[in-house]
């Protein structure tokens, strides 16, 4: 049951709005394989946390350019994006869960550490661009999760308190992420089962899909 104190949703994106985490762990075990670099799945679920910038550091070195970074980075959210791009679809419920909040006034943020292709890719796919009050993006952080920046962020660009603010996420840095920022937290349980997620957080709420959620 949604709480009537609750005046924003903010959603994570990957794993949140779209069951895609498969396509960017294969994505990113490809565009490696490409530069002749070998990890273990083990290596990637330790390594993969944070905004682009960070992440690439952590498998090529801490030699990059900045602009090298970059590059990398374009190479690798491209490659997602193709391999994505057909199986694109909302979780089941989303959209018109979405609908109905809006229909209640309740303001609507995004919380990403995707870059703002992905995030047109994604919003402009599924069509819900015009549910979003505020919008950030992995650029727009200098610290990925779990640090709360990006969900305080997104409050401050709703003009709402953090603890207005009901989260929607799907990855144990998310969550602990919005939880960081005061936030009540919908657990996700496409990246993680259900009892993975219990085992991890004392969440009131967690869902498979957006046809479970009640106002």
């Amino acid at each position: 049951m949604i709480s009537p104190l609750i005046k924003a949703f903010i959603f994570d994106m990957d794993g949140t709005l779209i069951h895609n985490m498969e396509y960017h762990q294969l994505a990113f075990f490809e565009f490696l394989k490409r530069h002749t670099i070998s990890i273990t799945e083990a290596e990637y679920e330790q390594k993969n946390k944070g905004t682009i910038t960070e992440i690439i550091p952590r498998f090529f070195g801490d030699h990059l350019s900045h602009e090298q970074i970059t590059e990398l980075g374009e190479e690798k959210e491209t490659l997602y994006r193709e391999m994505y791009r057909p199986h694109l679809k909302p979780i089941e419920g989303l959209i018109e869960f979405l609908e109905e909040a809006k229909n209640k006034g309740i303001r609507i943020a995004l919380a990403t550490m995707g870059d703002q292709k992905n995030v047109q890719f994604t919003l402009a796919g599924l069509r819900i661009q015009h549910y979003f009050d505020a919008i950030v993006s992995g650029e727009e952080v200098k610290q990925g999760k779990p640090h709360p920046e990006v969900f305080q962020s997104a409050a401050a660009k709703l003009s709402v308190s953090p603890d207005h603010c009901l989260a929607f996420e799907d990855s144990v840095s998310g969550i602990t992420a919005a939880l960081a920022a005061n936030m009540q937290v919908v657990g996700i349980a496409t990246t993680h089962t259900p009892e993975e997620l219990r085992a991890l957080f004392q969440l009131p709420t967690i869902i498979k899909t957006y046809t479970e959620l009640h106002w």
